[in-house]
């Protein structure tokens, strides 16, 4: 058997039955379908002129088409039925070709249809008649290979596919070349980056979506190009497993994916699922060809089907994606991230009506999971100006749909440091006149978040939010006397040790105005997505936040998130926290923990009282980390070459100089022994 044989064969089988027999067929619907088609081989339920951005309304025909064919090439469907089925998709076919529909968006026309076509050639197989071979393989032909990461893998493929069915074997080596051309560590700012995050629509954070498509488009050719001449090197089933093991399972939490990084998708109903779902296949596909990584891959695999707990061999630690300005700390039963943007990194985009309020969720947003649901389905009713994490203004102005690709950060300095087991991070916004200084500090199941420098001149009033989650349990306050139930809907503290829910504790650790509000919320999916339904939808809601007030000046704010705690354990903790506050200024944020891990995020030049008499001083702003007889330092503006730093115990004095990673590896976190 030839390689071309070998690979439609492959294909055939993948199309019809899914990898390792994985996708359903439902008889009777492939039947109704194929009773239901008009005699011009249309559907009458179709509005075959739509033209629709996100939703396109005739894509729905070629769906159709491919459940009528799958069905008249399954091993389980009867000859009269193969027969009707083949005949219906045929005229199908027909139709499209002579109608040729269109969308006012270009993915549509040239990777969603394309895409769509494609799958059909390989089911209709010599089986439909020359003329709409010939007129489908045309318009597989325009479609150009071009663009940068995702895009390009879908384009490429397409004509990979074509050049397979056509036995091109020039054409098969040039597409194969740009598909596999997109896997590897990109320099430019789209793609798979150093540090195993991936963007899209320039320096944008999208492991979600747009990462989880290059999976399931580029895995699946480890194996179907398995033992044939155009086989992927070693070198490349490595990269894609790295990618899937170092990067999206870090942001994966069971069978949900972080929203911090599925960009405008998060928009979409039960999409956070659906982006893991399309991860199941490529976890087998490389399982099969990377002997080393099958056993990681193939837990990863069980996790986002939900088969084993989410923590079950899953990642522990932190994690710093420096390309991204994006953090993950995990325990064995807890996750939590940060998703900030810097002049280098876009915010987070609102196209095609998708996203509409995503205006500041690359604001410093904060997300904190235990079991996995604590946000599913809320974004709808979800207050958008009191996103957990976020320091912004409550003005009563709607916000603005934020543009493709365009919207970057609003400061240089931003970054984090990370030793591998935990983190520190820091983050300058200015804002809509809303100006601040954010720090974040990981240690175990313990985040600390500080912030200084508050400042505006907005005349709206000034929050920072801190979760706003679903409603999941009774809420309890610390009080002088200990602790009561919390049985108001909503009311302002002017002072408040903790506040308990949903087995995570809010450690309130200086005199702060905090509003806390447990109540149902309002609103619509079409509120965010203008391709979906306008149904108002109601949400049970926890709250809480911070408020600064109208036309702060050296504002502050400090609390911490335990998670895992019970009531009586977060009071416990709140009595005597695992840290201290070391500095909470426009200088430097510190915090000191009781197992001697020292965190500092410096905004100038500055020194840092150690434990046992001993100090670090720094000639620059960075990132730094000092736990026992090791240092660990990054460089938040991912400019400078060096940092001069001095270790001072008693009367000793010792100077090192740590040169910073360059390239693609700036922003990365340097460890040192001292």
């Amino acid at each position: 058997m030839s390689d071309f044989e070998t690979i439609r064969e492959r294909l055939l089988e993948r199309e019809v039955y899914g990898y390792h027999e994985r996708s359903s067929f439902n008889r009777s619907l492939a039947i109704a379908y194929a009773s239901a088609l008009q005699d011009a081989g249309s559907w009458a339920d179709i509005n075959y002129h739509d033209r629709g951005r996100s939703t396109w309304l005739p894509a729905m025909h070629l769906g159709r088409t491919n459940v009528m064919l799958r069905g008249a090439r399954h091993r389980d469907v009867a000859d009269v039925d193969r027969l009707t089925l083949l005949d219906a998709a045929r005229s199908a076919q027909r139709f499209w070709l002579g109608r040729r529909p269109e969308s006012d968006n270009w993915w549509h026309n040239t990777i969603g249809g394309p895409s769509s076509l494609m799958r059909l050639l390989i089911l209709f197989g010599e089986d439909l008649e020359s003329d709409l071979r010939e007129a489908t393989l045309n318009i597989l032909a325009d479609v150009e290979i071009g663009m940068t990461g995702q895009n390009r893998a879908w384009v490429s493929t397409i004509n990979f596919v074509r050049s397979v069915l056509i036995e091109d074997e020039e054409l098969v080596r040039v597409a194969l070349a740009e598909v596999l051309g997109e896997v590897a560590v990109s320099d430019g700012p789209e793609g798979i980056q150093p540090g195993w995050s991936f963007h899209q629509h320039g320096p944008q954070l999208y492991q979600g979506n747009y990462g989880a498509h290059f999976l399931e488009t580029v895995a699946p050719y480890a194996t179907l190009l398995n033992g044939t001449q155009l086989e992927l090197s070693h070198e490349q089933v490595g990269l894609l497993t790295r990618l899937t093991l170092e990067g999206t399972s870090w942001m994966t939490w069971g069978s949900r994916m972080d929203f911090n990084v599925v960009g405008r998708f998060i928009s979409s109903p039960h999409r956070s699922r659906w982006e893991s779902e399309k991860l199941v296949e490529p976890c087998e596909h490389l399982a099969e060809v990377d002997a080393g990584a099958s056993e990681s891959l193939l837990a990863f695999r069980d996790r986002l089907e939900d088969s084993v707990p989410p923590g079950q061999g899953a990642p522990a630690g932190n994690r710093y994606f420096w390309r991204s300005d994006f953090m993950v700390h995990r325990a064995q039963e807890r996750y939590l991230s940060i998703r900030m943007s810097s002049t280098r990194t876009v915010r987070s985009e609102s196209c095609n009506s998708e996203g509409l309020q995503n205006y500041h969720m690359g604001d410093g947003v904060t997300l904190f999971v235990t079991r996995g649901d604590e946000y599913d389905g809320i974004f709808p009713a979800w207050d958008w100006k009191r996103i957990p994490g976020v320091t912004c203004q409550r003005s009563d102005e709607p916000l603005d749909p934020l543009s493709v690709g365009k919207d970057l950060g609003s400061d240089l300095f931003v970054g984090g440091a990370s030793d591998g087991r935990d983190g520190a991070a820091g983050m300058r916004i200015v804002r809509d006149g809303v100006s601040a200084r954010k720090a974040w500090f990981c240690q175990d199941e313990t985040l600390v978040c500080l912030g200084s420098d508050i400042a505006s001149h907005a005349r709206y009033p000034v929050t920072t939010s801190i979760n706003q989650c679903l409603m999941k349990s009774d809420v309890y306050i610390g009080t002088s006397e200990g602790f009561q139930e919390f049985l108001y809907t909503d009311r302002l503290f002017g002072g408040l040790p903790w506040v308990h829910h949903d087995g995570i504790g809010y450690l309130l650790l200086q005199q702060m105005a905090v509003d806390l509000r447990k109540e149902p919320q309002w609103g619509a999916w079409k509120d965010i997505n203008g391709n979906t339904s306008a149904d108002r939808v109601m949400r049970d809601v926890f709250s809480l936040w911070i408020d600064h007030g109208i036309g702060p000046l050296d504002a502050h704010y400090a609390y911490a998130v335990v998670m895992g705690v019970d009531v009586k354990q977060t009071a416990d903790v709140s009595g005597s926290p695992p840290f201290e506050i070391v500095a909470n200024t426009a200088d430097m944020q510190a915090v000191r923990w009781g197992s001697g891990l020292t965190q500092a995020v410096f905004w100038k030049p500055g020194e840092i009282e150690l434990l046992e008499g001993r100090s670090v001083a720094v000639n620059q702003g960075c990132v730094l980390m000092v736990r026992d007889a090791e240092l660990t330092v990054a460089n938040p503006n991912q400019l400078s070459e060096r940092i001069e730093v001095e270790l001072r115990e008693r009367d000793a004095v010792r100077e090192l100089t740590i040169e910073y990673p360059q390239g693609g590896e700036a922003g990365k976190s340097v460890t040192r022994s001292l």
